[in-house]
């Protein structure tokens, strides 16, 4: 059984995948499986998968595609043959260290629930670092919450690796759901278990390629992230008010994002409701100036 199961769902990423399977072949850390899902690809994607030679390569095939490849990770995760599982999707890439790293944060942090590295974002000639806030150099998080209220998250689904049991204790990722479905996936992780991190800069994620889900498609519905937010501090009414505090501005942060993408889409309707929904401190002039959009949108 390898160590580290490793799964890429494919959709339509023909000119790309080659370059996200060869930076799992490069990793320093050898003892692995890597879990190709393709999900339904249309332009040949999983030709070049085949041409590979590496018994440690695996491909699956699903009919259709699956909405943000949450379907797709699912079925990699079902098919894992180890007991702890790392993503990358079929545009990105990892640094040659990662898999080191995510396995030293598990052998000295074996209480976390996911153990992840900074990235880099990549846009044409440009690398942006995204700024962290509240994390350590390595180690447990303090509060999730309270780190992405104040920067980036975090975890990213390119630069994460989770235990496998953890998935029965919070569940898969959200099928059907087009924006955010990992977001929700880390939050309910956080809910439940500590998260450790390593300010490596463990992975690339390339923010101009074409085809997926954001950019193709005007996402109008809310994040899933929000209602398990709620649900979760309706039944656990016993925590600090700092942490709720942070949970609660965490959803807001995704209230008002939901509220930008109806304006855009012209349902000021439904961005009035998200905004009426989202009491803020931390994000009041954000809040202020999307009020103000509904007011003097034409639309």
């Amino acid at each position: 059984m390898p160590v580290i199961s490793v799964v890429i769902p494919l959709y339509n990423k023909v000119g790309y995948v080659k370059r996200a399977i060869d930076s799992v072949l490069r990793q320093s850390f050898q003892d692995f499986e890597v879990i190709v899902v393709n999900d339904g690809s249309t332009d040949g994607s999983e030709k070049v998968v085949e041409e590979y030679r590496d018994s440690r390569i695996k491909l699956l095939h699903r009919d259709k595609p699956s909405q943000g490849g949450h379907a797709a990770r699912n079925l990699g995760i079902r098919n894992a043959t180890s007991d702890f599982i790392a993503f990358l999707d079929a545009d990105d890439e990892w640094k040659s260290e990662f898999l080191e790293t995510v396995l030293r944060l598990r052998d000295r942090y074996t209480s976390a629930g996911a153990y992840a590295t900074a990235y880099e974002e990549k846009k044409g000639d440009r690398v942006k670092i995204p700024k962290f806030w509240f994390v350590p150099e390595e180690g447990i998080i303090p509060d999730y919450f309270k780190s992405c209220v104040y920067g980036s998250s975090p975890v990213w689904t390119g630069a994460v690796a989770i235990p496998k049991y953890i998935f029965g204790e919070v569940g898969y990722f959200p099928e059907g759901v087009r924006r955010g479905g990992d977001l929700d996936m880390w939050a309910r992780i956080a809910l439940k278990y500590p998260i450790a991190f390593s300010r490596y800069i463990g992975a690339t994620y390339y923010k101009d390629i074409a085809g997926s889900v954001i950019k193709t498609h005007t996402v109008i519905e809310g994040y899933r992230v929000v209602s398990t937010l709620e649900e979760f501090l309706k039944n656990n009414r016993d925590i600090s008010p700092e942490r709720k505090r942070y949970i609660m501005e965490y959803a807001n942060r995704f209230r008002l994002s939901s509220a930008a993408h109806c304006i855009k889409a012209g349902r000021i309707d439904m961005a009035k409701q998200h905004l009426k929904d989202c009491h803020t401190r931390r994000f009041f002039i954000r809040k202020l100036y999307l009020h103000l959009h509904t007011i003097f949108s034409r639309k």
